[in-house]
C-alpha cells in the first residue's frame, strides 16, 4: 500500500510541476524561433533607445524606465511565399489567441504593422508588434515593461533622441538580406 501511495504522490507532484511549467504560447513561439534557422533573433536592451528626458514629464520618465527589453524575431527572406505566409499566419494566430488589444495599425508603402498590448491602457505589461510586407517578409516583436501607460509610450516616441545605430543597422541589413 505504501508503494501505491508513493506512486500517487509522485504522479501528483509531476502533474503540479507540469502545470506550473506551461509556457505562454507567444513566449514559446519566441523560444522555438531562436532555435530555428528560419529566424534572426535580436534582443534589444531598453538602453538602446534614449530620449530627450528634458521634454518628458516625471510619469512618462517613470514608465519609460520601467521598460525592460525588446525581443525581435525576423523571418529570413525566403523565396517560398506560401511558407512565409503560413509562418506569418501562425504568429498572427498566436497573438489573436491571446486576446491582445489593438493599439494602432500602420499601413505605409506596402508595409503593414499592427501594435497590440496586454493589460489596461494605463498599465501595459507587454506590447507586441507584428509587421509584414506584401510578400510576407515579416517581423514580430515583444516589448516588456511594468505597468507602462500607453500615453507615455506615445509621448516618449515623439522625443527619441538616439537609437543605438548598431541595432538599427542590424535590422535594416536583415531586411536587405545582407549577411554580416
Amino acid at each position: 500500500m505504501s508503494k501505491k501511495i508513493s506512486n500517487i504522490l509522485i504522479l501528483i507532484i509531476l502533474l503540479i510541476f507540469a502545470s506550473a511549467c506551461k509556457t505562454d504560447p507567444l513566449e514559446n513561439y519566441f523560444v522555438q524561433a531562436t532555435e530555428s534557422p528560419d529566424f534572426f533573433v535580436i534582443n534589444i536592451p531598453a538602453s538602446a533607445v534614449s530620449f530627450d528626458e528634458s521634454k518628458l514629464d516625471p510619469e512618462t520618465l517613470k514608465d519609460i524606465h520601467s521598460i525592460k527589453k525588446m525581443n525581435v524575431l525576423i523571418y529570413k527572406n525566403d523565396f517560398d511565399r506560401n511558407k512565409k505566409q503560413a509562418e506569418y499566419k501562425k504568429a498572427a494566430n498566436i497573438i489573436k489567441s491571446k486576446h491582445y488589444k489593438t493599439l494602432t495599425k500602420i499601413n505605409n508603402k506596402g508595409y503593414e504593422v499592427v501594435f497590440s498590448y496586454q493589460g489596461e491602457p494605463e498599465k501595459i505589461d507587454e506590447v507586441i508588434f507584428l509587421g509584414k510586407d506584401k510578400d510576407y517578409n515579416f517581423l514580430i516583436g515583444m516589448l516588456k515593461g511594468d505597468d507602462v501607460n500607453v500615453n507615455s509610450i506615445v509621448k516618449a516616441l515623439k522625443h527619441i533622441k538616439k537609437i543605438d545605430e548598431s541595432q538599427a543597422k542590424m535590422i535594416i541589413d536583415i531586411f536587405n538580406n545582407k549577411d554580416e
